[in-house]
């Protein structure tokens, strides 16, 4: 994804052990920056994420599917490649999120997760 709107690709990840996902900002050149990390909470085990605009601003935002706390982090994006610290939203007891997918499932033109 396009996360600082420089048309580099970019790559984020889910660090699974360390309760965090990691930004690695593209150079443009096949090289990445050095990672950033953002907590998705202590224990969360976070398994998978997807960039979606979820508040329809115009930036990329991380959503992330936590295994290990049975909920989803969504990270808003500054379009500077910097994201706001995580919100979680409950999945359920023992839900154990291992991925996760954006769509407009009802047709009324919005994201549904």
């Amino acid at each position: 994804g396009y996360l600082n709107n420089d048309s580099h690709l970019d790559i984020v990840v889910a660090n699974c052990w360390n309760n965090n996902v990691g930004v690695f900002l593209g150079n443009g050149d096949g090289s990445f920056s050095t990672q950033t990390s953002y907590s998705t909470g202590l224990y969360s085990l976070p398994y998978s994420v997807v960039l979606a605009d979820v508040n329809l601003d115009g930036r990329l935002d991380i959503v992330v599917a936590n295994s290990g706390t049975d909920s989803i982090s969504i990270l808003l994006g500054y379009g500077d490649g910097t994201f706001v610290n995580s919100k979680n939203y409950s999945t359920g007891y023992n839900s154990e999120q291992y991925s996760v997918a954006i769509g407009d499932l009802n047709n009324d033109n919005k994201l549904d997760i």
